[in-house]
């Protein structure tokens, strides 16, 4: 018979996500689910503010707008899997359990978390809405200035100042650390320095992660914990203890989870790369109404005319070598999309 950890252990299996994970603290986790594995997220709208008008004889406030929201939804795709043996310790169910409990933490700790931090790592990379490519990679001299820099697009973009969260990748985190306007940072550079822990700067909170943790090209991501939804669940874990052919119990389990940007927060999510990472926008031009891009190649576009940003939006379509025509009041968004890349935007009117 089996032991099916998802009932009997769910909160404790969950407790192990929120521990062990480094993105976590900067995920979101505010959504329902509409299904097995769709969620759906509602996003108000606002309306623009307008002068009170003392003399008007109607709504002295102006006309009274209808307030929509924004719904999103949005299917999860990641399910990895995972079944192993463990030896028999002896016949009783409670020895099996203790092993198989431990097993499963440590394939936990070790695969699964791991694996779902760099997903979501991924994700939020390709789904930045703010992109900067500087000329040069990071130095210990420019490095905080990049951090600045990144932040203060953040900033210009009504981002909350508050709850962003630096990752930064071991090769570039130790230029940070030598910077000398981190070391004199309200101290906190020097109390990295002394007790290993990464600290603040720019007051954004700073994570040291793996360099294979984030996309090639990318010196350092930010993230603002608004900004993104990144559900997380989970589906099954089993214990068997008699399967044809093992002498020990069968652990089996999947995890349902998968990561998204916001559409209406996109400008929390910001990523200083090279241009491998960081891709530039594409070259448009027009004629005759029609938008084609210079010299495409064999690289693959996203665009929208509708409005809507091309990163996020249902009604984006894959740019066609023939090109794009406008009809009046249209204007043409579109970026280039590459696996763990994301991509500068460029626009182009009807004319």
């Amino acid at each position: 018979m089996a032991v099916n950890y998802t009932v009997k252990y769910a909160d404790k299996i969950a407790e192990r996500f929120h521990k062990a994970s480094i993105t976590d603290s900067a995920a979101g986790h505010e959504y329902s689910f509409v299904g097995a594995k769709t969620i759906r997220v509602y996003s108000v709208d606002t309306v623009p503010e307008t002068d009170y008008n003392r003399t008007a004889d109607g709504n002295r406030f102006g006309t009274p707008k209808n307030l929509g929201d924004t719904i999103q939804e949005m299917t999860m795709n990641k399910a990895p899997a995972f079944t192993f043996v463990i030896e028999p310790l002896d016949n009783s169910d409670q020895a099996i359990e203790k092993s198989a409990g431990k097993s499963l933490r440590r394939q936990l700790d070790e695969v699964t978390i791991p694996n779902m931090d760099k997903y979501r790592l991924r994700k939020w990379c390709e789904g930045a809405n703010i992109q900067y490519q500087p000329s040069a990679a990071p130095t210990k001299s420019t490095i905080v200035e990049y951090i600045i820099d990144v932040n203060a697009q953040m900033t210009d973009a009504f981002v909350p100042v508050e709850n962003r969260t630096l990752y930064i990748p071991t090769e570039y985190y130790k230029l940070l650390k030598q910077n000398p306007d981190f070391i004199n940072l309200e101290g906190l550079g020097t109390k990295a320095l002394a007790k290993g822990v990464v600290g603040e700067v720019d007051g954004t909170k700073v994570v040291t992660i793996p360099k294979s943790y984030l996309p090639s090209g990318v010196y350092f991501l930010i993230k603002y914990k608004g900004s993104s939804v990144d559900p997380v669940k989970l589906q099954q874990y089993d214990v068997l203890p008699k399967v044809q052919g093992y002498a020990g119990p069968v652990v089996q389990g999947v995890t349902y989870y998968d990561s998204f940007i916001l559409a209406t927060k996109g400008d929390g999510v910001a990523v200083c790369g090279s241009n491998a990472a960081v891709l530039s926008a594409p070259t448009l031009s027009i004629s005759a109404h029609k938008v084609t891009i210079s010299e495409p190649g064999s690289n693959v576009y996203k665009y929208t005319v509708d409005g809507t940003n091309p990163r996020y939006s249902s009604t984006a379509e894959t740019y066609p070598s023939s090109g794009v025509t406008l009809t009046s009041g249209q204007v043409m968004r579109c970026i280039q999309i590459k696996d763990g890349c994301c991509g500068m935007e460029a626009d182009k009117a009807y004319e």
